[in-house]
């Protein structure tokens, strides 16, 4: 099966991704994809993989920083009030 195709854009802006594509990503009906312009390419990646990606590096980062999760979220509800007399002042 060839690597490379060419897809048309419709006059609404939409592109058809050939059924190959789909299936190898498992993209279905309603699948978000993210968008990425570089130089003169776009690149489509599938929101739901480039969001587990990032979730993955970000749990190996506390990991190895040796920081958890409820001391995160405990620094967090830590910070609450303070952040909120600074967006709120006169409600604070």
């Amino acid at each position: 099966m060839e690597k490379v195709k060419s897809v048309s854009v419709s006059s609404k802006g939409q592109i058809t991704l050939s059924s190959h594509a789909r299936k190898q990503l498992g993209l279905e009906k309603g699948s978000t994809l993210m968008e990425v312009v570089v130089g003169n390419c776009i690149i489509l990646m599938p929101q739901n993989q480039v969001l587990e990606q990032v979730r993955r590096r970000a749990q190996e980062a506390l990991k190895k920083s040796g920081v958890s999760m409820d001391e995160i979220n405990a620094e967090v509800e830590r910070l609450k009030p303070e952040r909120f007399a600074e967006q709120y002042p006169d409600l604070a």
